[in-house]
């Protein structure tokens, strides 16, 4: 396996009636023996369970690296299956009337849609040939895949081809926020559905609503140090140590807005953290939203929150200075330092500023999240012969998917069954129910959500859904951009102390138990940091996008779910 190339291999996996799924080819060919590798059960994912309802359909999977255990290798498989009559040279074993066989690729990286548009047409034509020995084709396709993913394509929206939120909304309505709010929690969640495709699509659109997760966050989703020895998991030495072996556990500790600032005195250099998140060169999340901005900018509201905003600066040094604690130092370092903060403070209004929240840097906010790490892990589709992975005592969360009704069965594997079927979202715990329950600005959000999309689906009257959605409000990239500004200000208001209105716009229960994540852990303690030397994520204002009154419309969408 050449870890430079950006696709390790193309496989051809077939079924067997006798054997089962088989390898039946690989290019290039594999350095050793499947069976002997944590990769043994790769051709159960590559032709999934059930998949014989379909004539085709495509699995999306995540594998362990077989070389580096700070790496997943990204998997796509194109499944099909056709009449055996149909073929040039019909093998003698192939006794039934219709021949399955799945067109695999293994990549570096999370390109799954991008891939998938070219290996669909690259699967049917392997398939048109009507012999399975020509296999020139698919050596082809491993050169073009290799010359044309370059990583500069997680930065476009080729990263996100088929993985719609607009969908998700169909699909769950309101709940996607739930769907949203539960991925935070590190919890045990299984997506379970009959057809594979549409099951891995909606398992990955939600991780990407979390900014930059899907395109940079999975490389340690798909391995773990698991307490018993299992094969499918690869064995590396001590010596070599992953990220979540090296990051700092930093508990619950918060310090102060006033500690935060006054740090800053003694900054020199970048934290080794920090180095980690060196993503601002990917501007085009912010480009994508410059359109929206523009509106903004026009809006009477929004000039009207900017002119309160700047009228509020002008006269508010006075007030401000009368408020400060007997036990401030009064150093002119330690003054400018206060001047600063009120500043930020004065910006402040009810609402946070959509424009700060989306338009912040990566590094600046701590973004991506770490959250596939330390025993979390993130599977579009497993079979079921990776259970005992999930039973193993090291794995504290996951977020599967899975077509087998076994694993549906098993509810104590699990605490959240979100069926594919219906939309239905089965919490287990009541605890975690009640810790989830959308508040009013809660349902505020979800609801300008589905209210957008739906608006702009009914805009479409002459039948053709070619131009829907495409639009920026209520569009893929709109929804990723609230669901962004969203997680923006449910950050920002962790960091406030308990007890404020802040917190009881996102649920207090919610936000504790978000606090004793791994993942919000590492985040604090980054943007806590002694090292940095800007304010990041203290440049937003705490609290709720639809923070406001309770109203009579308020109470039709509490009733409504």
């Amino acid at each position: 396996m050449n870890l430079e190339f950006p696709i390790h291999y193309v496989i051809v996996v077939g079924f067997h009636h006798k054997k089962g799924c088989q390898v039946e080819y690989a290019f290039p060919p594999l350095e050793v023996e499947l069976e002997k590798t944590a990769w043994k059960y790769l051709p159960t994912l590559a032709i999934p369970d059930g998949a014989h309802n379909f004539d085709h359909d495509t699995v999306y999977f995540h594998l362990p690296s077989l070389k580096n255990p700070r790496e997943t290798v990204f998997g796509v498989a194109c499944y099909q299956q056709m009449d055996s009559d149909k073929l040039v040279n019909k093998p003698d074993d192939v006794t039934r009337s219709t021949v399955q066989k799945s067109v695999c690729v293994l990549s570096r990286y999370p390109l799954f849609g991008h891939i998938q548009v070219k290996m669909q047409l690259i699967t049917a034509a392997y398939f048109r040939e009507g012999d399975f020995n020509q296999v020139s084709i698919l050596e082809e396709a491993f050169h073009n895949l290799n010359a044309c993913l370059v990583p500069e394509l997680l930065n476009t929206p080729e990263a996100f081809v088929g993985l719609s939120p607009r969908e998700l909304v169909f699909l769950f309505r309101h709940q996607i926020l739930i769907l949203f709010k539960l991925l935070l929690l590190e919890r045990k969640i299984l997506f379970r559905g009959a057809s594979v495709g549409p099951l891995c699509s909606a398992l990955l659109t939600l991780v990407s609503l979390l900014p930059l997760t899907l395109e940079y966050g999975l490389n340690q989703s798909a391995s773990t140090k698991t307490a018993k020895t299992l094969s499918i998991v690869p064995q590396f030495s001590h010596d070599e140590k992953s990220d979540e072996d090296t990051k700092p556990d930093v508990g619950n500790n918060r310090q102060s807005h006033e500690n935060i600032f006054t740090s800053r005195q003694n900054r020199k250099g970048v934290s080794n953290t920090q180095e980690k998140y060196q993503l601002e060169d990917n501007t085009d999340l912010v480009n994508t939203t410059k359109v929206y901005y523009r509106r903004l900018e026009n809006d009477v509201d929004f000039r009207r929150r900017k002119e309160v905003s700047n009228e509020t600066k002008n006269t508010g040094n006075s007030s401000g200075a009368k408020s400060l604690s007997p036990t401030t130092p009064t150093s002119d370092t330690a003054t400018s330092i206060i001047d600063e903060e009120l500043e930020i403070g004065e910006k402040c209004i009810e609402v946070p500023d959509f424009l700060t929240a989306v338009q912040m840097k990566p590094a600046e906010a701590g973004l991506p999240l770490c959250l596939f790490r330390k025993g979390y892990l993130c599977h579009p589709y497993l079979s079921l012969h990776y259970l005992d992975l999930l039973t193993d005592s090291n794995v504290k969360g996951f977020l599967i998917g899975t077509t087998n009704i076994l694993f549906k069965q098993k509810k104590d594997l699990v605490d959240v069954i979100v069926e594919m079927q219906d939309g239905s979202i089965d919490i287990l715990d009541l605890n975690l129910k009640r810790q989830v329950t959308l508040t009013t600005p809660d349902l505020r959000f979800a609801e300008n959500i589905v209210k957008q999309v739906t608006v702009e689906s009914g805009r479409r009257t002459d039948g053709d859904n070619f131009l829907d959605g495409i639009g920026w409000e209520g569009g893929d990239e709109w929804i990723r951009s609230q669901f962004k500004y969203y997680l923006m200000c449910m950050m920002r208001t962790s960091l406030t102390e308990d007890g404020t209105r802040q917190r009881d716009s996102f649920n207090p229960a919610y936000l504790n138990l978000w606090q004793e994540t791994n993942h919000w852990k590492t985040w604090s303690n980054y943007v806590n940091s002694e090292e940095r030397d800007t304010p990041g994520i203290y440049n937003l204002c705490p609290g709720h996008p639809c923070d406001g009154g309770m109203s009579v419309s308020d109470m039709k969408i509490r009733f409504a779910q």
